[in-house]
């Protein structure tokens, strides 16, 4: 060992102090560099010479310069990202959604069914003035019109929120798209034994950004590349290769995007269900499954208020005379052939035979071959009540009843759940026979006599009648749920002058042979075409009812308030009948009532927003938590680099006064010589 020896240590330390002072800068000038990770000089010795009496050192080297960093930590804050992501658009846009059933200053929607109903009050007070019944269908056209309003407001939301769908769409593809061209650069850097960290730093920052927008989870390969998966595995990034997610448009929900996966070819599969967490989640949430809920709420409201009113006002006389008139317009029903059916089997010419028995649930009926259904109700999940859908009737009055004449047309033979009945005989009398002055008296006829016979009471079977004043039909409905329950008129001499001879059986499961028609709670749909097994067809009258509710009534003096002609124009008790609907339980609403319907589609939505603001809060809290204890970890302390500076300062100061010693040292020797 010499001089040179010395000099070399001398250099070493110098060139090592230098670098750990560059890395010393680089930390400080990135102090708030989001995403970065404070870097560590990592010093070793270098390897001793042999000599005597020992090993003796050839001076320091830099061993590894790394990032300051826990992977255990990493992942946890990426999972947050993932929730956060997802809170943030559901506390958002319900929060936004909120405002929309707002009722402030009484401008709302539940402001206006008030009005509606107070102007109704102030009508059949003076049933004999026309400017009251005026003002009547002046509050029920801004009733409607605030139907009309919400409706598109919602449908607007959606439609908004769909575009968000497909940003968040094209975000994914161009993060991943940045993870995978730093996949490369890092793949390049480090195969020569480099640690990557900056390249590192930028890859972490993008794969949390991206969990921002969807679920993702990441496998760290040997040569430092990263794969990235989603939606239970399904590959985004391998390695230096991508493959995208792509919006395709569902014709089974209305145009809007759906998240396909590309997987080559022209058919994109479909994950948006497998997707589990972040924005992208949260936005499939919200448009799919809040904001349909909502709207379903105000239809069925619009639905159940159109019903309603129609039903009490046809029944009512004009100061014109008129009476069977509808108040209100606007009621359809819509059918759904879904695109995954395998089978021809279509549903169409969905029409309201029954207003009375429409309950606004959506149905389903769900093929478990080419020739067997069972009809459901979706929105419960439960099989359908069998019926009988007779033809119309001329509505009986007190002027032209319904008559039943003993031993004429007084019979009837039932059929309920597969049990037919004995010869069922109705009250009637000697010609001219028992009149029948309404439609309800018939109902409650038929249903008493029905339930009291013999055989079908002994088998546990019974009905309900229902006599729709809308469409001046008798319904007979089993009281068995799903199954085998059906209900069918099979004889009987009272068959044609009750509309029955001619009418529709309708079975919660059967055999189909199309083109069949299915009557169900008062709809009628007709199915044909030939089905595969598994197929299903949907149909329900509760869409759009909100969107094209309208007040069908022009002339004020049609207003039916009189509950007869005679009473007209005094009579007001039909208007009072109007009037009592507003604390009547209605079954279309789960036997609420109108104000209640609406007060708990806007209290669910509040819960909503509420729960998703306290998950929020929760997760952004516990995302503050990881980020201090990643800054504890990988954050950049001035202090802390500011003493490094000095210490490597003064190192490098050291080592310069080490070669400025070893270089006199030398000089001694040199002039010993002379």
């Amino acid at each position: 060992m010499g001089l040179d020896s010395l000099m070399s240590i001398g250099k070493t330390a110098l060139f090592t102090a230098q670098q750990a002072l560059t890395v010393t800068g680089h930390n400080i000038s990135n102090v708030n560099t989001p995403g970065y990770s404070r870097q560590q000089i990592m010093l070793t010795e270098q390897r001793p010479a042999d000599g005597s009496p020992g090993q003796v050192g050839t001076g320091v080297k830099i061993a590894e310069i790394r990032r300051a960093v826990d992977s255990f930590l990493n992942r946890e804050f990426t999972v947050s990202q993932q929730d956060l992501g997802q809170f943030t658009v559901a506390q958002e846009e319900l929060s936004k959604l909120e405002s929309l059933l707002g009722d402030t200053n009484g401008k709302g929607l539940a402001g206006q069914l008030n009005e509606f109903f107070k102007a109704l009050q102030d009508a059949s007070t003076s049933p004999s003035q026309v400017t009251p019944r005026s003002v009547l269908l002046g509050k029920a056209a801004t009733l409607a019109v605030s139907f009309h309003q919400l409706s598109a407001d919602l449908t607007n939301t959606r439609q908004a929120i769909d575009v968000q769908v497909g940003v968040t769409i094209n975000e994914i593809n161009s993060l991943t798209k940045k993870v995978a061209e730093l996949n490369t650069q890092i793949k390049s850097a480090e195969v020569s034994g480099q640690n990557a960290n900056d390249l590192r730093d930028q890859r972490d920052l993008a794969i949390n950004d991206l969990a921002t927008r969807v679920e993702v989870s990441t496998l760290e390969r040997p040569d430092g590349t990263v794969s990235v998966f989603t939606a239970r595995g399904l590959i985004l990034v391998d390695q230096e290769t991508t493959r995208n997610l792509v919006g395709v448009e569902s014709s089974d929900n209305q145009g809007l995007l759906d998240v396909g996966y590309d997987i080559g070819g022209n058919r994109p599969a479909i994950i948006g269900g497998l997707i589990s967490s972040g924005k992208l989640r949260g936005l499939l949430d919200v448009r799919d499954q809040t904001i349909p809920s909502v709207l379903q709420g105000v239809d069925a409201l619009a639905g159940s208020l159109l019903t309603e009113v129609n039903q009490v006002h046809r029944l009512g006389y004009g100061l014109d005379g008129s009476t069977g008139q509808d108040f209100f317009a606007g009621l359809s029903v819509t059918t759904k052939t879904p695109t995954t059916n395998t089978g021809t089997s279509s549903i169409s010419s969905g029409i309201v035979t029954a207003p009375s028995n429409l309950t606004f649930h959506d149905y389903e009926i769900r093929f478990s071959g080419t020739n067997s259904y069972a009809i459901i109700d979706a929105t419960t999940g439960n099989g359908i009540r069998g019926n009988y859908t007779g033809t119309a009737l001329t509505p009986p009055t007190v002027d032209a009843p319904v008559s039943l004449v003993t031993g004429v047309n007084d019979t009837l033979v039932v059929s309920v759940d597969g049990t037919t009945s004995g010869t069922i005989t109705l009250s009637g009398a000697a010609s001219p026979g028992q009149p029948y002055a309404s439609g309800s008296a018939l109902a409650a006829e038929l249903e008493g006599k029905i339930n009291a016979d013999s055989t079908l009471s002994g088998a546990g079977r019974k009905v309900t009648v229902h006599f729709d004043s809308t469409t001046n039909r008798l319904v007979l409905q089993s009281a068995t749920i799903g199954g085998t329950s059906s209900v069918d008129v099979t004889g009987g001499t009272a068959r044609a002058s009750l509309g029955l001879s001619g009418g529709t059986s309708t079975a919660a499961s059967g055999t189909y042979s199309g083109p069949q028609t299915f009557h169900v709670d008062g709809i009628a749909v007709t199915v044909s075409g030939a089905p595969a097994a598994n197929d299903v067809l949907k149909f329900n009258s509760r869409e759009n009812a909100a969107r094209d509710l309208s007040v069908v009534l022009s002339d004020p003096t049609k207003l039916a308030l009189s509950s007869t002609r005679a009473g007209v124009p005094g009579n007001n008790q039909n208007g009072i009948a109007l009037v009592a609907l507003q604390s009547k339980a209605v079954v279309g609403l789960s036997n609420a009532t109108f104000f209640d319907a609406y007060r708990k589609t806007a209290s669910d939505l509040g819960v909503a927003s509420q729960v998703a603001s306290q998950r929020f809060d929760a997760e952004n809290v516990r995302n503050e938590q990881l980020q201090t204890f990643q800054s504890q970890v990988s954050g950049v302390s001035l202090d802390e680099e500011l003493v490094n500076l000095l210490k490597y300062q003064r190192a490098f100061q050291a080592a310069s006064r080490l070669i400025t010693a070893a270089d006199e040292m030398m000089a001694t020797l040199i002039s010993l010589k002379q």
